[in-house]
């Protein structure tokens, strides 16, 4: 399939970026990896609210300031948004601090695929099914929007507003990803069921995070889910079961008993929604149990 007639600049500025989306307002789109994107125009779906026709591209693979994973002591780490999935895989930051979401970006797509797909692109694609979001809602992250010399933060909840939909103005893009500076006392992890390990679209995914008590005692959890909406959603009503509560087998089959209450999922050709409801259950159940498992020893409580 023949991609359509389009014009295509490279600017090597993020001012350059910023006067080209402010010029041609609702006629561009920001061309990072172009994995998602470039299928999408070449009309490699059927769904009318995925395909693209922009009359612009805007490739942003020049723009050294949108590249990058920085940590600083305290405030957490922030990713650029043009930075590729495969440098947040081969990153020991990301994999000693966020090792949750160094699992999930592991599940992305091939490696082809994870040298060329960005973590910006992953996000402003919103696909239900998306590897990175529900690790990065569990995480607390919030995203940096950056348009017409001004920025406004985000959370990554706030950012999705429907199907395949973003709270992105026309002269706006994603800048970098927040990731709160994780306490001593937390544990997160990611969990998915697909047909195969590779190359697929999940079935279910889960993001997790958990704050305990000294006592063991659920302070605070906050559980994502993805391929279970139109968008990957919070379990909220799972995450108020279990909070206050002790851990113990009988909390944690109730938080997975009431989040697959919560989803509403669909039939299709990789699992019906029943089958979806019951993988919520026992995957939220074993990622309370893998983010309770990582949560440092007594010496590190505070």
């Amino acid at each position: 399939m023949p991609l359509p007639a389009f014009k295509y600049c490279r600017p090597e500025s993020i001012p350059e970026l910023e006067r080209l989306l402010c010029k041609n307002k609702g006629k561009a789109k920001i061309l990072a990896g172009g994995t998602d994107l470039l299928v999408q125009m070449k009309g490699g779906t059927q769904n009318p609210a995925v395909l693209q026709h922009p009359a612009l591209l805007i490739d942003i693979g020049n723009i050294k300031a949108l590249k990058g994973i920085l940590h600083k002591d305290g405030k957490g780490i922030e990713i650029l948004a043009g930075t590729k999935i495969a440098e947040i895989e081969a990153s020991s930051l990301v994999r000693n601090k966020l090792y949750a979401l160094y699992k999930a970006v592991t599940f992305l797509g091939s490696p082809q695929v994870r040298a060329m797909a960005t973590l910006g692109g992953n996000l402003c694609n919103a696909s239900p099914c998306s590897d990175t979001v529900p690790i990065l809602m569990a995480l607390g992250s919030e995203l940096i929007i950056a348009g017409n010399n001004s920025e406004r933060r985000i959370s990554v909840e706030s950012f999705l507003l429907d199907y395949r939909m973003v709270d992105l103005k026309a002269d706006e893009y994603l800048k970098s990803v927040i990731i709160p500076e994780q306490p001593k006392a937390a544990g997160s992890a990611y969990l998915c069921r697909m047909l195969r390990r590779a190359m697929e679209i999940d079935i279910v995914n889960v993001g997790l995070w958990l704050l305990i008590e000294k006592d063991n005692g659920c302070r605070d959890i906050r559980i994502a889910l993805g391929s279970v909406a139109p968008i990957p959603m919070r379990a909220k009503e799972a995450e108020a079961s279990l909070r206050a509560q002790t851990i113990s087998e009988e909390s944690i089959q109730l938080a997975g008993d009431v989040a697959s209450r919560e989803v509403a999922p669909i039939d299709d050709v990789r699992g019906s929604a029943e089958y979806r409801r019951q993988m919520v259950k026992i995957l939220v159940m074993r990622a309370i149990k893998e983010a309770y498992s990582r949560i440092a020893n007594e010496d590190n409580w505070t």
